[in-house]
């Protein structure tokens, strides 16, 4: 029987065409994300993110059941008692090794404490780029994981309203990011979604080939246990200002409750009282250089900066939130390529400074 080339062409293109125009249909079923981390190999110790996978053995992609897939929070147990951080990459650790976070050091810190009966486990999920809405869908679905207590480090850039605009894992995730819009019942428009041309499988290739190539960097990160790389040298956070006391995300001088998202924070609270909140608000660059007399830093003109710190103290005083102010913790010398980006001798007193509270409650778990 001979064989015929244009019939197997023919049908190898409908079946194509069947799988691209089939693929939204799948992608829509909320299946459990298939990893090798956590089974195969281990779970890691901070959300996937970075731009260089050759060094790094990690990148950045669009898929949340994916990055959550890959971390170790995924395997959490009920029995111990969780803590999740959650904020921005000061918190997920930018020029920082994994052992160097404030999720690390803090857990180093309560490993000492060997009297306590029941264990306690501290994840990192921090993610680089400053948003509240960005947080607040990360921590929606880590809530399947069942934490006893959340601890969300914000600070102004990630308070003020529409800054979901700088944060592409939201943007690329209008479905989860509006789905979470609904359930909190939050003062902001739906994101518009992709349409189902925007969903096949020729489109989302490249998200296709993150998650694949996600699962190839396993055993490189398990051998290693590299998940950022760290250059010798970097440009340094500026200490030197422009005499200019204006805030990008502000029109005029004057900052209002009206310009923060708090709302967010109020409305995840209520809607989880069984796990107990913290809200830190982060420390910063104090600057003492020129100019530092208009403005704390790059970011932070001083009138505004303190106006925010006051409306912080007031509304979650006012709201019963749980709230820590830490804005100056950390001396200007020890902050790296940011103003929010601090080394390994800032993590640690920034983490006394949370293990002195936890320490508070943590008596009852002994």
């Amino acid at each position: 029987m001979s064989i015929n080339p244009w019939r197997i062409l023919w049908k190898t293109c409908l079946i194509l065409l069947i799988i691209n125009f089939a693929f939204p249909l799948l992608n829509a079923v909320d299946l459990p994300a298939v990893s090798l981390y956590n089974s195969i190999f281990p779970g890691r110790l901070r959300l996937p993110f970075g731009e260089n996978p050759e060094l790094s053995y990690n990148l950045t992609l669009n898929d949340i059941d994916s990055m959550f897939a890959s971390h170790i929070v995924s395997k959490a147990s009920e029995e111990e008692y969780s803590i999740f951080l959650i904020g921005d990459s000061s918190i997920w650790g930018t020029l920082l090794k994994n052992d160097e976070t404030i999720a690390a050091k803090l857990q180093e810190m309560i490993d000492t404490d060997t009297d306590r009966g029941q264990q306690v486990r501290v994840y990192n999920l921090g993610y680089p780029t400053s948003s509240v809405l960005k947080d607040l869908v990360l921590l929606d679905k880590a809530m399947q994981y069942k934490p006893d207590m959340v601890i969300w480090f914000v600070t102004l850039n990630s308070l003020v309203k529409d800054s979901y605009l700088e944060a592409p894992i939201i943007l690329n995730n209008a479905e989860k990011t509006n789905a979470v819009i609904s359930k909190y019942d939050l003062n902001m428009e739906l994101l518009e979604e992709p349409a189902y041309w925007d969903q096949t499988f020729y489109i989302q290739r490249r998200n296709i080939y993150d998650r694949i190539h996600l699962q190839i960097l396993a055993s490189m990160w398990a051998s290693t246990g590299i998940d950022q790389y760290i250059p010798d040298e970097y440009a340094q956070a500026a200490r030197d200002l422009e005499a200019d006391d204006s805030y990008q995300y502000i029109v005029g001088h004057f900052i209002t409750e009206n310009d923060l998202d708090l709302a967010f924070l109020e409305k995840f609270i209520e809607k989880n009282p069984g796990t107990e909140i913290v809200v830190i608000n982060e420390p910063i660059l104090i600057s003492s250089g020129l100019n530092s007399d208009i403005r704390y830093d790059l970011y932070y003109p001083r009138d505004t900066y303190d106006e925010y710190r006051n409306i912080l103290s007031t509304q979650f005083n006012e709201m019963e939130i749980k709230y820590i102010d830490l804005w100056n913790v950390v001396p200007e010398g020890l902050f790296t390529n940011s103003a929010i980006h601090y080394n390994v001798q800032g993590v640690g007193m920034v983490a006394e400074k949370i293990y002195s509270m936890l320490m508070k409650g943590f008596t009852e778990l002994k």
